[in-house]
């Protein structure tokens, strides 16, 4: 037994420096937004264009942008989170159709492989739609393209 206890008390500090990382993680994002899995997330609710919106979360530093969505279970902790606040406003997220060709990609530059749309959307109606949104009808997990000048609340993310 006591030789096992150098190797305990050795997986007992482990455990506490990975606790007390996180925790100084989760307190570097800014106040009001919240962490999950490596990344703070700030949910605002003044409604802003796309291209202001993507602006503001710039201005944050630490390399945000509007959000990148790169899986169900970040959708879910994400659309948890605005329906907390409200239940019937699209929120803009970090997609973009920036060529306008139909070659919809992440302003941060993560891989596109995730896709949320709703049932036959992308449609770029009135071929002014090159800007996603988190949709209401769905709880916040479906996605809409959308006019990018329409002002809408929105969702920031960084790395910090």
């Amino acid at each position: 037994m006591a030789s096992w206890l150098p190797l305990l008390l050795l997986l007992g500090a482990l455990a506490v420096s990975n606790v007390l990382e996180a925790a100084q993680v989760r307190s570097s994002c800014p106040n009001g937004w919240f962490f999950y899995k490596a990344n703070c997330y700030g949910y605002f609710r003044y409604p802003l264009s796309w291209s202001e919106a993507e602006y503001d979360c710039q201005a944050y530093g630490h390399g945000a942008h509007l959000a990148s969505i790169l899986d169900s279970a970040e959708a879910d902790i994400i659309a948890s989170h605005i329906a907390a606040y409200q239940t019937n406003q699209p929120v803009w997220i970090g997609l973009h159709d920036p060529e306008q060709n139909g070659r919809w990609k992440w302003n941060d530059g993560s891989m596109y492989n995730y896709r949320s749309w709703l049932p036959g959307q992308p449609d770029n109606s009135n071929s002014a739609e090159y800007c996603g949104e988190m949709s209401c009808r769905e709880r916040f997990l479906k996605w809409n393209d959308s006019n990018c000048k329409a002002a809408k609340q929105y969702v920031c993310k960084f790395k910090p």
